[in-house]
Formats: structure tokens, C-alpha cells, sequence
């Protein structure tokens, strides 16, 4: 099954919003929001250079968390989309076999679709679940960080239960 070749799914939730906007979609994050922002922003600089693909919800928080990661997108495809506000994880899904740039993508959304998208997306295969896995299975706190690898030539091969975790930072 592995080959060479892999396509690489970071998944990131939203860092901590203030509960104080006149609406949900307005909340921007608070100074705990933007320094866990800027942390896995780190995280993910020594990850990654550069990561091709990013799928971003509309709401503030989630433009306010990409722009605390601090990271090169100069490079980068960046779509913000409506869409991604709080849907489902088949919609997730979808945008994500739609990507046609690159090999490495990053989705920054909302629970509770991202969090059932992320496990969903995991092999379902006894040899592949770890410890990680498991802890997964129970939460995707704010500012959480995913890391999938799929071992397919394009994002459009991606379909449920096929990814590999290959880290998970709560």
C-alpha cells in the first residue's frame, strides 16, 4: 500500500474565540486564542516549509488563526470559503478532493464536523490505530493540530478511512 508518494492533510481547529460579537461568525480570538495560534504556527514551520493548499472557513476566528500561524503562504494557494463555517464533514470532504495544488494542504474550520471529518478520515485497519489515534477519537480541542498522510497521486483519490495519523498535537 505505501508508496513513495504521499499527500499530506494538516487539519487545524480554531483557536480560542471570544464568546462577546454579535455574532457567532463575528468572534474573534482572544489573546489565549492568538498565542496558541502562534505556537502551532511554530509547530508547524518545523513540519512542513510550505504548505500548498489552504482551506480556510469565512468566520473570523479562522482567518484570525491563519494569519497568528505566521507561516510562509507566499507560495500558497489560499481558499477562503463560506462553506466550511460549520458544516459537515461530507462538505469537508468534498472541498478537499476538489484541491489541485500541491502535496500538502491544511484546513482550518470548526467542531463539530472537523473533528468527525479528521476520525473519519483514519484507516479503520487494527494494524494502523495507535494511542494517538484513540486520543483523537475523543476531542479536537481548540487550536488542535492533525497531520494525515494518504498514499494516493491526487487529492480526488481521497475517500474515507484511508489516511494514516501521522501526528496529533491536542
Amino acid at each position: 500500500m505505501p508508496t513513495s508518494s504521499y499527500l499530506t492533510l494538516f487539519i487545524l481547529r480554531h483557536a480560542k474565540a471570544s464568546d462577546h460579537a454579535n455574532t457567532d461568525f463575528d468572534r474573534p480570538l482572544t489573546k489565549k486564542g492568538q498565542q496558541q495560534a502562534i505556537e502551532k504556527g511554530t509547530l508547524l514551520k518545523n513540519k512542513t516549509p510550505l504548505i500548498d493548499t489552504i482551506l480556510c472557513s469565512a468566520a473570523k476566528r479562522t482567518a484570525e488563526t491563519l494569519s497568528y500561524l505566521d507561516i510562509n503562504i507566499d507560495k500558497s494557494q489560499i481558499i477562503t470559503d463560506n462553506n466550511l463555517y460549520l458544516c459537515d464533514p461530507e462538505i469537508l470532504l468534498a472541498c478537499t478532493q476538489q484541491i489541485t495544488h500541491g502535496k500538502s494542504a491544511l484546513i482550518i474550520g470548526h467542531n463539530p464536523g472537523l473533528h468527525q471529518f479528521a476520525y473519519d478520515l483514519l484507516s479503520i485497519n487494527p494494524l494502523h490505530q495507535s494511542v494517538l489515534q484513540d486520543s483523537l477519537s475523543r476531542s479536537l480541542p481548540k487550536c488542535a493540530l492533525v497531520e494525515i498522510h494518504f498514499y494516493c497521486e491526487n487529492w480526488s483519490e481521497i475517500n474515507w478511512h484511508q489516511g494514516l495519523l501521522s501526528s496529533y498535537h491536542p
